[in-house]
């Protein structure tokens, strides 16, 4: 289940503010893209990163770290007090979370750059992520899914 964080919105607000932009200069302009035809992509990101061979191997070693980092704070929780088990919890949490952002990060970039050659092959001249799209665009899921794959 995806957890919506600051950074999620975020980047949704972003993309909404930059296609806004982009609208508004077009009915301006006449053209956003110039001569292009001004095709649009997307990308099931969660498709893509289940497709990724480094997934299980990057999963199973964050939870073997997660579940190290648990056993080792409730060990030293036995002699603290409520606000210092909070706080050692609030440790523990950015611990993993820092760990997931390393171990995911590699995978990330991966996608980004099959994303990024399968658009210049075919022609794509801006690449969102599935959950913006509400309507049109071309779906490159697959494509970069067996980029990925190496299928």
């Amino acid at each position: 289940m995806m957890r919506w964080n600051v950074k999620t919105i975020g980047i949704a607000v972003a993309v909404i503010v930059v296609l806004a932009a982009a609208g508004y200069v077009a009915t301006r302009t006449g053209s956003v893209f110039g001569s292009q035809t001004g095709t649009i992509g997307y990308v099931d990101m969660q498709r893509a990163l289940n497709a990724h061979p480094g997934k299980a191997a990057a999963e199973s070693a964050l939870r073997d770290y997660a579940q190290a980092q648990i056993a080792d704070a409730q060990q030293k929780m036995k002699t603290m007090s409520p606000g210092q088990r909070q706080q050692l919890q609030g440790q523990v949490d950015q611990s993993i979370l820092q760990k997931r952002a390393e171990l995911l990060g590699g995978l990330d970039k991966d996608i980004r750059n099959a994303i990024q050659k399968v658009a210049a092959q075919q022609g794509i001249n801006v690449v969102l992520d599935r959950t913006v799209v509400l309507y049109g665009g071309v779906d490159l899921t697959d494509q970069v899914a067996k980029l990925l794959s190496g299928k």
